[in-house]
């Protein structure tokens, strides 16, 4: 298998100028408009007309990965086998590498994958090397992390709190084949609620229920209207209530959890804390 051409690690200069940072940021982000819309990342269709009109600017070397046939780094998956979530190849002009696996569960974390490798291929880390660290990869903290199992009822902690967050998230907890999935959401500033409502409200699809916490404040101050009961009225696709207090939601996802089930825990705030309770609260039953 050939080397990818020698790449410069250039010096902190590299990213002087909001041009070649908005560049960085629109391949990344064309790679989650892509999976989000279908749409294939092609620059001669018109479906990128940002990053295909920055391009030609940057005086750098750029190379693109994900799904779209043109992407210099492409994502083909495979069939997945037993202890693994995800198993793909990345092809590239100078052939593919892989297999690779990966041992976290979404889509998201395999695009993610998909970049380390393009990366790690770029500064000429060998394939093995590569393919030994995904598989040794197990996640990061609060990163779907499995909290504990208490009776069949597995609890998770995510840190998400953003609609794309929720969304990829939960696609990811029904790759792992629960029975069904109960939701704990504390919702994080008002001014987040407020300006995502809409977004909120349909995020939470893939959920069989979902128990919506007081907003987490994070130093803003209240805005008039702005409630999590007004969030919980919005929520669409899964059945939803508010709890008032962490007591609340616990003994709501605990009494209705039963074996095979997954309760999740969402939000960046004090929520991260409430997986000890819920483990507790489900060793009563």
């Amino acid at each position: 298998m050939k080397s990818a051409p020698k790449t410069k690690i250039a010096g902190p200069d590299i990213f002087k100028g909001l041009l070649l940072v908005a560049t960085l940021l629109l391949v990344t982000s064309s790679l989650l408009a892509q999976e989000t819309t279908g749409k294939t990342n092609s620059f001669e269709s018109g479906a990128n007309a940002a990053l295909a009109a920055i391009l030609p600017k940057v005086h750098r070397r750029v190379f693109t990965y994900g799904v779209a046939q043109h992407a210099d780094y492409r994502l083909e998956l495979l069939e997945s086998r037993p202890g693994s979530f995800s198993r793909f190849l990345v092809s590239t002009t100078m052939g593919p590498l892989g297999p690779f696996e990966l041992h976290v569960p979404g889509r998201h974390n395999v695009l993610n994958a998909t970049a380390a490798v393009a990366i790690a291929h770029q500064l000429e880390v060998t394939p093995d090397k590569i393919i030994e660290g995904l598989k040794s990869f197990r996640g990061v903290d609060r990163r779907f992390q499995v909290r504990g199992h208490s009776h069949g009822v597995t609890v998770v902690d995510d840190y998400g709190h953003h609609p794309t967050e929720i969304r990829a998230t939960l696609a990811a907890a029904r790759e792992c084949g629960h029975g069904r999935i109960h939701v704990v959401f504390q919702p994080h500033r008002y001014t987040r609620t407020r300006d995502l409502l809409d977004e909120f409200g349909g995020a939470f699809t893939d959920a069989d229920s979902v128990v919506i916490l007081p907003i987490y404040a994070a130093n803003e101050e209240p805005l008039p209207g702005i409630t999590a009961e007004l969030l919980t009225s919005k929520i669409t696709g899964a059945r939803a209530h508010f709890a008032p207090d962490f007591p609340g939601a616990v003994a709501a996802v605990a009494g209705q959890a039963r074996e095979g089930d997954m309760i999740l825990t969402l939000g960046a705030g004090s929520v991260s804390q409430m997986a000890p309770q819920i483990l507790a609260a489900l060793e009563t039953k």
